[in-house]
């Protein structure tokens, strides 16, 4: 009992839970993937698994390699039962939306720990325009959850909240929407950080639905920290794409007009003519959009979320994808990607 003690005390202490959060992060296969539906919460983890149904307030996901019948997890009571939003991932750490309870929880899926919060400052939010990210600021350290939307048909309101003390920040965008007729729908609405700003992949929308001549335009929308803006950043063509960050670069994914997937890098930030071709994603004929989830293998195998309906892992040596999970319902999931960690959900307010 007494070593037991010891153990526990040793794996709570911030030391080592710093050490081996940094070890995950270090680890070439160390992504693992969360797949949330109406029927089951599966944690990939780089390996094929079978999802088993629940019923009720729970969901499931199996346990770490080799895999496993896994664990039924409840929850949380005052969850509506419904499927609920995943607004970003950091350290191990994953942020989910209730949208029937208006609640939100920051959940660890390595220790089935959650703190949950009341939403009360995302009455506003329109999901089906919204943008989001959890994570630390990259100006303070702290965690925050950001998220954008639509208001009143008007302009793009991206909002910045800092979570230890759950109040809204005066970090509203400076585009004025109205004035240059814009209205974004993202490709996904989790946003990828790279040099202290967010980014997403939109295609531009006109306010009117009843505006007959408008030409719509495929776009990275970027929020910068720092400055507080939105700017715009021009991808190598004009086709819906999917974006992320590998060597702290921008890359897109989209399917060309021969129905081939690629893969672009900006070598260059911002910079147009420094988009560069890395490779072909091949075997994904009927597949509309391709989401990248997280590079394992030193950058050799890249795991992707194909139309919201199975998770998939390309190999750029091998020119073939492994399936990881197959979603058998009519509905679609949503897929995020996280490290194993022992962060407990409570430090979002230290």
């Amino acid at each position: 009992m007494l070593v037991s003690k010891k153990w526990r005390q040793l794996i709570s202490s911030p030391e080592f839970i710093q050490i081996h959060l940094k070890r995950s992060n270090q680890r070439t296969d160390g992504t693992r993937i969360l797949v949330a539906d109406p029927i089951t919460i599966t944690d990939c983890d780089n390996s094929p698994a079978a999802a088993l149904p629940f019923s009720g307030k729970r969901f499931y996901y199996p346990a770490m390699k080799p895999p496993s019948p896994g664990k039924i997890i409840a929850y949380p009571s005052e969850f509506s039962g419904r499927c609920p939003v995943i607004l970003g991932s950091c350290d191990g750490l994953i942020c989910l939306y209730d949208e029937g309870n208006r609640k939100f929880a920051v959940f660890n899926p390595s220790t089935r720990k959650y703190d949950l919060g009341l939403a009360d400052k995302f009455r506003w939010l329109c999901l089906s325009t919204y943008a989001s990210w959890f994570g630390r600021h990259p100006c303070t350290g702290e965690y925050v959850l950001v998220i954008g939307s639509q208001l009143q048909g008007s302009h793009v309101d991206i909002r910045v909240y800092a979570l230890k003390t759950h109040k809204s920040r005066n970090s509203r965008s400076i585009i004025n929407q109205k004035k240059h007729g814009r209205s974004y729908r993202y490709s996904d609405p989790v946003g990828s950080l790279l040099h202290g700003a967010l980014h997403w992949a939109v295609c531009t929308l006109p306010f009117d639905r009843n505006q007959l001549l408008f030409e719509s335009e495929h776009l990275i929308v970027a929020y910068d920290f720092r400055k507080n803006e939105i700017v715009e950043i021009p991808p190598p063509g004009e086709f819906r794409f999917t974006l992320g960050v590998m060597d702290e670069c921008l890359f897109v994914i989209f399917s060309n007009a021969d129905k081939v997937f690629e893969l672009w890098s900006m070598r260059e930030y911002g910079v147009k003519e420094s988009w560069t071709k890395y490779a072909n994603i091949k075997g994904f004929v009927s597949v509309r959009l391709l989401v990248p989830l997280g590079f394992c293998s030193n950058g050799d195998e890249l795991i992707v979320d194909a139309d919201k309906k199975k998770v998939e892992k390309y190999s750029f040596i091998k020119k073939k994808s492994t399936l990881l999970k197959n979603h058998r319902c009519d509905q679609e999931f949503k897929s995020i990607s996280y490290v194993d960690s022992l962060v407990p959900p409570e430090i979002i307010y230290e």
